[in-house]
């Protein structure tokens, strides 16, 4: 009995001596731990030794990879840090690390307004622009009444003054404006006159072969309005003394008018109005002096055979008019019994032209006036007497 007693506690006090597994975690660590600890403080007292010791050493020589860790000033608003050490093995959850020594670690520096000023200035502009924006959005909000009509009411009184202004400058210079052209013109009107008559007499002494295009044109144009206006001229004068055509003077000046293309339109509208059978005769010259057909002939042929002009016609002239408008035998046949008594020069050409007696017929060989050949004497007597009686003369134009 006694001995197993005394087995059973050797067994007990072994197993009491026996460590539990957080005593050997913590035995494990505790050399580990001694030794890290030792390390630091031999490290920072070599530190503390160097920069007591001697000159100053440079940053790149303080560490070991020999390079110079960028400059950061600690900062008194930073915070106590711990270092951080990574063990290596196994660890135990529910063991404690031993406190660790605080030390100020550096900190990132405050930006200062000196090195940037941008941000500075930003933030100095910052509440006037905040208070600038504020009272607009006020006053957006809430306009007040003058401030809708105060514009209104300048732009009235600006448009009324204007206005007045322009309208009292703009009558005196109406005045002053009319006053000077009617002046103008009163002075320069005959001076205009004058020295337009004077250029023109200088032309027309002037060679045409020394005259440029310009003062030929300027020169025809002159003339031109010359010669209308002494055709009107004399237009008017007839018109009112209608006797005054019987004049040959007149009558020659008629005819040179009437061949002026700028003036035959007056001349022959003035020989309709003369008396007759002066106006009719003059128009019947006209008419058939040329063999070229031109606006004159043609306006000459209308006028004379007009139905108040033809009946204004000589009896010789009216068996001329038959004749050139006769177009069948039979009314030639008609005609020369009035020829033969009254008929003059002018209707020798227009019976001579009954004597042929080809032109007729499919081939142009018939005879045209066969009904005249009944009586062949009596074509023949009425050419002789045409012949015999002379016309009116109003020379040469």
């Amino acid at each position: 009995m006694g001995g197993g007693v005394r087995l059973n506690t050797g067994l007990g006090a072994r197993a009491r001596e026996r460590p539990s597994p957080r005593q050997q975690a913590e035995s494990e660590l505790r050399p580990v731990e001694t030794a890290a600890c030792r390390a630091w403080y031999a490290v920072r007292c070599m530190s503390e030794q160097d920069s007591s010791d001697g000159p100053p050493r440079s940053p790149s020589e303080q560490t070991l990879l020999g390079v110079a860790p960028p400059p950061m000033e600690p900062s008194a608003q930073s915070p106590q840090r711990s270092p951080v050490f990574v063990r290596s093995g196994t660890s135990v959850t529910d063991v404690e690390p031993p406190p660790v020594p605080r030390m100020a670690l550096p900190s990132r520096p405050p930006s200062s307004p000196g090195v940037t000023g941008q941000p500075a200035a930003a933030s100095s502009l910052a509440p006037p622009a905040e208070s600038f924006d504020r009272t607009r959005r006020v006053l957006g909000a809430h306009p007040a009444l003058w401030m809708l009509l105060a514009p209104a009411l300048l732009a009235v009184t600006a448009i009324a003054l204007l206005r007045a202004t322009a309208v009292h400058h703009g009558s005196k210079l109406l005045q002053t404006a009319a006053g000077s052209a009617s002046a103008a013109q009163a002075n320069a009107q005959p001076t205009r006159t004058e020295s337009a008559a004077e250029r023109l007499a200088r032309l027309k002494a002037r060679p045409p072969e020394s005259l440029t295009a310009r003062e030929l044109a300027l020169l025809a144009e002159a003339q031109t309005d010359e010669a209308r206006a002494a055709g009107k001229a004399l237009r008017s004068k007839i018109e009112d003394n209608p006797a005054l055509g019987k004049d040959p003077a007149l009558q020659r000046e008629l005819l040179r008018l009437a061949d002026d293309a700028r003036t035959s339109t007056d001349a022959l509208s003035t020989m309709a109005v003369l008396d007759a059978p002066t106006g009719a005769d003059l128009l019947y010259e006209v008419w058939t002096h040329t063999p070229v057909r031109t606006e004159a002939t043609d306006l000459a042929r209308a006028l004379v055979l007009s139905t108040d002009v033809r009946p204004k016609a000589s009896a010789a002239l009216a068996v001329a008019l038959e004749l050139r408008l006769a177009e069948r035998c039979e009314q030639y046949k008609a005609i020369l019994p009035k020829a033969l008594k009254d008929g003059d020069r002018r209707s020798t050409h227009l019976l001579l032209k009954l004597s042929g007696k080809h032109g007729c017929g499919p081939k142009k060989r018939d005879d045209c006036y066969a009904c005249l050949r009944e009586q062949p004497d009596e074509l023949t007597a009425t050419i002789n007497a045409v012949k015999s009686r002379r016309p009116p003369e109003f020379g040469a134009p």
